[in-house]
């Protein structure tokens, strides 16, 4: 579980947020919404202790991530993972290379078991043939679905998804829900969602999280947003 209490985080003089407080539940999905600029992805950014806070603590499975030493905070990190908004492939590695990252840099397997691993992973997210491509002649649809293999290939117990069907056609977009979808139900994880696209609001659901003005204004069941009578939340849904 993560519990984020009473967190202020202020770039300069400007504060993004303060006074969060929110409970991710895990083997759940949660959707944080909100218009652009609210502050969804510095959020997410404090979770994996990449962005300090002014005020308040970050506890992940009983951790309070700001009070560990590097080497523990390093350990914590290993159960997160992140689908970057712009899939963040490194365009000198081929695919396989790209999701097969992580497991050279963290685990002490052998090249033959990396390489199963990596099939069975990119096989998940429905794709094969690709080991040799380079991010070059990869589709927006399929860097997103080779980003998603390598997020996943240490098994975390958390992922989050930064804006993940921006700049994806609608056919796409949709394909990308399903399969966040089809990830989270096969695997178990406590799913993460950063989003303002209605569309995959709508496709996902989970517990809605919406920041607005500094602050969280929702934290509740889908069903309860979309009926939610709130000024702010019936613009958002328009």
């Amino acid at each position: 579980m993560i519990e984020v209490k009473n967190l202020a985080v202020k770039f300069g003089e400007q504060y993004v947020f303060s006074n969060i407080d929110l409970t991710i539940k895990e083997e759940l999905i949660t959707t944080i919404v909100g218009q652009s600029g609210t502050g969804k992805s510095v959020l997410m950014k404090c979770i994996e202790g990449l962005v300090k806070p002014v005020e308040g603590s970050i506890t992940i499975d009983g951790e309070k991530i700001f009070q560990l030493k590097k080497q523990q905070l390093n350990i914590t990190r290993k159960k997160l993972a992140m689908l970057f908004q712009g899939s963040a492939l490194l365009d000198s590695l081929n695919v396989y290379q790209n999701v097969a990252l992580p497991l050279f840099e963290h685990t002490d397997l052998s090249e033959t078991a990396i390489k199963k691993e990596v099939k069975e992973k990119l096989d998940m997210v429905g794709l094969e043939g690709v080991l040799t491509k380079m991010p070059s002649e990869l589709s927006g649809g399929m860097k997103k679905r080779v980003a998603l293999a390598r997020a996943i290939i240490l098994k975390p117990k958390y992922i989050i998804y930064d804006e993940p069907t921006t700049g994806l056609d609608p056919i796409m977009a949709e394909e990308i829900s399903d399969l966040i979808l089809k990830l989270h139900s096969q695997s178990h994880i406590t799913s993460i969602i950063i989003t303002h696209d209605m569309n995959c609001i709508r496709k996902i659901k989970g517990n809605i999280v919406m920041l607005h003005n500094k602050k969280i204004v929702f934290d509740g069941t889908y069903d309860s947003f979309i009926n939610e009578k709130s000024e702010i939340i019936r613009g958002f849904l328009k």
